[in-house]
């Protein structure tokens, strides 16, 4: 089972979150240099991530949309009239500018042809991955997948990881999870009894991992010897 967002697919090119961000912060009349609101709204995302830690599950619109609320605010202005329009127009960026890592689908061909089942499981909203779904034939290359949304839990919480196991018709200890984020996907993983697989940027430096193994790009799921 794969994460979709900075797993599967490259991360969404920062250019496009914080043209958006910078529009709809100066229509509340936020005045502040652009570095200091995209330095403000960073800070507000790690604090919001925290304050959401703890449910079981939120949509994707809702935590954006809070998020630029919270940078609004710290900017003294009030934010809540743009922070849904804002949340959209993140989503629009995502669907159209979106796209999968080089040997994505090579890779999923790959462990297809060896007899894998495969599955995405995502906290992203249905009406974020369901364009990403027809626009890049998602279906054709997994046997399953699974939002956030879908499941009403999100990653960490186990709920979305028995669900996606209901859905594939596995036990947990049958499943090898890959994804990019500590928490959410290595640290949910391990709690469902899953092997985890933390995908690192080959740009980033090694740091501790609770993962059981750590890879440098999609490809290199194919030598671990449960997948070969």
């Amino acid at each position: 089972m794969f994460d979709l967002g900075e797993t599967l697919f490259e991360p969404l090119p920062s250019e496009f979150g914080e043209r958006n961000l910078l529009t709809f912060a100066r229509r509340v009349d936020v005045s502040e240099s652009d570095q200091t609101v995209i330095e403000t709204f960073a800070k507000a995302k790690a604090k919001v991530a925290n304050q959401f830690a703890n449910r079981s599950f939120f949509t994707h619109h809702e935590f954006i949309a809070t998020v630029f609320t919270a940078c609004c605010e710290s900017l003294g202005k009030n934010g809540s009239a743009a922070a849904d329009v804002y949340a959209t127009a993140q989503r629009d960026d995502v669907v159209e500018n979106l796209s999968p890592r080089a040997d994505c689908f090579s890779t999923l061909d790959e462990l297809n042809r060896r007899g894998h089942r495969l599955g995405i499981v995502s906290n992203i909203d249905d009406d974020w991955l369901t364009p990403l779904i027809d626009r890049w034939k998602l279906a054709d290359h997994v046997d399953g997948i699974l939002s956030s949304q879908t499941a009403r839990s999100c990653k960490p919480d186990q709920r979305i990881f028995q669900l996606a196991c209901e859905q594939h018709a596995c036990t947990p200890a049958q499943v090898v999870f890959v994804g990019d984020d500590e928490v959410n996907d290595i640290r949910g993983a391990n709690d469902a009894g899953m092997t985890s697989v933390l995908y690192r940027d080959p740009s980033e430096q090694s740091i501790a991992t609770l993962a059981d193994h750590s890879i440098r790009q999609l490809s290199d799921v194919l030598t671990l010897p449960s997948l070969s």
